[in-house]
This record gives structure tokens, C-alpha cells and sequence, in this order.
């Protein structure tokens, strides 16, 4: 095997969502490995030393490229791309990846490269001149704009009139098919290894315009840092939250909470619609964390409410324990982060969910699942139960045993570093072209 010694990472941001969190879990990981890692990022918000802006590298002299008539060029390029719906790749100093860290890496980890900072059409020749893996986390790689198709199937055609332009990454007007084609001709030309935390991603890719491109697939499950997100006693969870301890708490997380464009709050709520029409005879609170908002009533026994962001991982936790049910639901989801953490915590768990977050729940042995877009039997899971004490201590045991054998991050990094050894001897075995 052939030994790698210095890693970067890409990835749209530092902090964020699911995606940013990878990346800076992976990125210590590989630093505890001794590895020479480190995160380019189009916008970056925190303060680690290994973390570096794409356009702020105290390696990278950028001082020949910031002539003004050059960079007024890339601006109208850019401002006649949105006009006709193409995505954005006009960033140059994606190009300089081997230098912005100041030396050329052993091999470049593509995390997320939507969000406007990265040139899609380097990876030809990058991937020519250094081993370049990527790690699905959503399906932009594959479609004419969006990071997630939501149950469309217009990207294994060719896209082109396209039900939702408002999906992130959002465009103006409907050049889904030529974005397509683009990527199309940018992986033609590419030589990549490609990874997924889900079967379901892997699968899926292999469908896309994207599997030209790749050399070698990997299934990497994602994992949880199981020294904050472990059982614990539901009293002691919620003392320390100032909740009611005889009070019913649903838990739902997400990024933007409510707002998230990508998960399904729609027919949670709906689903607690239908709880209200069964007269539940205990006050239920549903706890919304991700987004700041408005109390919400449905009947007087029903409180929706927004809690905001919860930057501390330990915290969240707490909220984990402290819920009697959490609730996911998204249309089709890569991995499911939320998920993972809530049954490390032991938290009893309904899914309303399609994709590889299928993956993380059995039926019935670690959590429920029911179909998307079901808020009659979403409602039905979540009575079941709160009806149920013991089943919900047996579902949440269960998951967290399941949790502890199959979701620790320090084995996916182990695994992802392994990995990573193995595509950079399989790419120097490679012939060029």
C-alpha cells in the first residue's frame, strides 16, 4: 500500500449542517492519526488552525490574480450564468488546490462542492495530476441543480423541465438539462473514487452521469461521537433542560429546523393534526430544535416549540435523552445524522423517511418506520408509543446497542483513512488518460 501522509479535505463551509460536521470530525480524526490534514472551505466561520478560505490561504500569493478588469470578467460571468440558469463554476483558485495548503497533497477528499466556490471542470485535470475521492453526501453531483431530487427521477434521463427550481442550490430558470450536460462531459474526462455513508447513495450514483467518472466504489458508514451522545437517565436529561419531568416531549432536529427545505416538518405537523383529532388525554410538547419561531397550538393540548440552534453537542444530547419520541421525516435523506445521534442516546425513534436513513432503523427491533408523506401513520406510530413505555424502552435500548457496534465515528475514521490508502495505491497503479 502506498502510505499517505498529507490529506485535504473540500467542503462548502466549516460549520453549518450535516456535511460541515463531517468534515471537521473528519478532519481532527485524521489530525489524532498523525495524518497532515486539512479543510478548504468557500466560507469559512470558525477559528481552526487546520481550516483554510479557498480565497484567504496565508500560502498562496494571490496577489497576480486580483487584477480588477479579471475579476470584474468573472463577476458579469457569473451574473450571465444565474440569468440563464447554469450553475456557478466560476471560481479559479479551485485550480490551485495543490498549493493553497502549501504543498501538494498525497490526495483530495471532496466532500460537498456546491455553494458557489468550487469550478466543477478542475476535477478533469486535477484528478489527473493527484488521487480525488468524493463523498456523496447529497445528489448535486448527479442532477441539473438540486442537492437532494426529492423523489423526482428526472436526473437519470437528462433532467430538463424541472418540477422545483427552488430546491437548493436554487437557480432561476430551467437549464437542468445543460447543467447536466455539463457535468456529464466534466466526468467524462475524470478519473474519481467515490464513497457514500449509505448503500442507497452508492446505488444511486452508480445510476448517474457521475459513475463514468469512478474507478472504485466504497460504502462508509458515517458514525457518531459516542462520548457525547450515550443513554442516560430521562430525569436527569430533563432537570438539567428545566423540561416538566411528567410532561410527553417529541424531539424533531434539523438544520433550519422547521424551515428546512430538504426534511418533511410538513407532515410532522399534520401528523400531530391527527393526534389532536384522537383527543390525546395528556398535554404533548413537541420540541423543534434548529430554528427560532413562534409557539405553535394544535388544540389546547398540542405546543409546538421552536427552541433555536443548539450549537453544543453535549446539550443536544440532553434533548435526545430527554424525549419520550423523536420524530424524523425527510422525502430521501443520504445518511441521516439526526438518527444516528438519537439512537447513541438511546432515544426511541419514529421514521417517516426514505433513502439510506433506512439503513439506521430496523422495524420494530431499533426504532419505527413508516412511509414519507404519511401523516396518518406517522401519528399512528408516534401513539403507539406513547401508549407503550416499555416498547419505547426496548426500541431505545436496542438502538443504542446497534448504535455502539455500528455508528462509532472513530471507526468510520479509522475506515475513511484506510480507504483513503487504498484509492491513492490504486490510483498510482492506474494508467494515465
Amino acid at each position: 500500500m502506498r502510505q499517505v501522509r498529507k490529506i485535504v479535505i473540500v467542503n462548502t463551509a466549516d460549520e453549518g449542517g450535516g456535511a460541515e460536521r463531517v468534515s471537521m470530525a473528519v478532519l481532527d480524526g485524521f489530525l489524532e492519526l498523525g495524518l497532515d490534514a486539512w479543510l478548504l472551505v468557500g466560507n469559512k466561520t470558525g477559528n481552526h488552525a487546520r481550516v483554510i478560505s479557498f480565497y484567504e490561504s496565508p500560502f498562496f500569493d494571490y496577489r497576480p490574480y486580483a487584477d480588477s478588469a479579471l475579476l470584474t470578467a468573472i463577476e458579469k460571468r457569473r451574473a450571465i450564468d444565474r440569468l440563464l440558469g447554469l450553475e456557478d463554476f466560476n471560481h479559479p483558485y479551485s485550480r490551485y488546490i495543490g498549493e493553497l495548503t502549501g504543498s501538494t497533497p498525497d490526495l483530495v477528499l471532496c466532500h460537498n462542492l456546491h455553494g458557489g466556490y468550487f469550478d466543477l471542470r478542475v476535477l478533469s485535470g486535477l484528478s489527473e495530476r493527484m488521487p480525488v475521492a468524493v463523498r456523496l453526501f447529497d445528489s448535486w453531483l448527479q442532477t441539473g441543480h438540486c442537492a437532494y431530487s426529492l423523489g423526482c427521477s428526472r436526473w437519470q434521463s437528462g433532467c430538463g423541465q424541472c418540477p422545483d427550481l427552488t430546491i437548493p442550490p436554487a437557480i432561476s430558470r430551467d437549464a437542468t438539462r445543460d447543467n447536466l450536460l455539463r457535468k456529464r462531459e466534466i466526468f467524462r474526462q475524470a478519473r474519481l473514487f467515490a464513497s457514500a455513508e449509505s448503500q442507497w447513495m452508492l446505488n444511486r450514483a452508480k445510476q448517474s452521469v457521475l459513475a463514468r467518472a469512478v474507478i472504485d466504489w466504497k460504502h462508509i458508514p458515517g458514525g457518531v461521537d459516542l462520548e457525547t451522545f450515550f443513554p442516560g437517565p430521562r430525569e436527569c436529561a430533563r432537570l438539567e433542560l428545566g423540561l416538566e419531568p411528567a410532561d410527553t416531549v417529541l424531539l424533531y432536529v434539523a438544520s433550519y429546523g422547521s424551515s428546512n427545505p430538504y426534511k418533511d416538518f410538513d407532515t410532522v405537523r399534520r401528523s400531530l393534526e391527527h393526534l389532536h383529532r384522537r383527543q390525546p388525554t395528556r398535554r404533548v410538547t413537541l420540541i423543534v430544535i434548529g430554528s427560532s419561531a413562534p409557539e405553535e397550538r394544535i388544540g389546547p393540548q398540542i405546543l409546538i416549540r421552536h427552541v433555536g440552534s443548539i450549537e453544543s453537542r453535549p446539550r443536544l444530547a440532553s434533548f435526545y435523552r430527554a424525549a419520550d419520541v423523536v420524530v424524523h421525516s425527510a422525502i430521501e435523506e443520504t445518511f441521516g445524522n439526526v438518527v444516528a445521534e438519537a439512537a447513541a442516546c438511546g432515544a426511541p425513534t419514529v421514521l417517516a423517511s426514505g433513502g439510506g436513513v433506512l439503513e439506521l432503523i430496523e422495524d420494530g427491533s431499533t426504532g419505527l418506520v413508516v412511509p414519507p408523506r404519511q401523516p396518518a401513520k406517522l401519528a399512528a406510530a408516534i401513539r403507539q408509543l406513547l401508549e407503550a413505555p416499555d416498547l419505547r424502552a426496548r426500541l431505545g435500548a436496542a438502538a443504542a446497542t446497534a448504535a455502539r457496534h455500528n455508528l462509532d465515528s472513530r471507526a468510520m475514521i479509522r475506515n475513511l483513512e484506510s480507504w483513503c490508502t487504498e484509492v491513492c495505491s490504486a490510483w498510482h497503479s492506474q494508467p494515465a488518460g
